[in-house]
């Protein structure tokens, strides 16, 4: 049933959006990841403080 509905050219749009989001979800996922463990280091440092 969803064969019928699905065709190729439709999963190559969506291929393409998602290789295109790509440079940007990368760098935002690694600044996120950046801030969560600063974050974490000063908070471990203030409390041995």
């Amino acid at each position: 049933m969803l064969k019928d509905i699905v065709t190729s050219s439709m999963l190559s749009g969506v291929l393409d959006e998602v290789v295109g989001v790509l440079p940007v979800c990368i760098p935002v996922l690694i600044t996120f990841i950046a801030l969560r463990k600063g974050i974490a280091f000063v908070q471990s440092i203030l409390h041995s403080a």
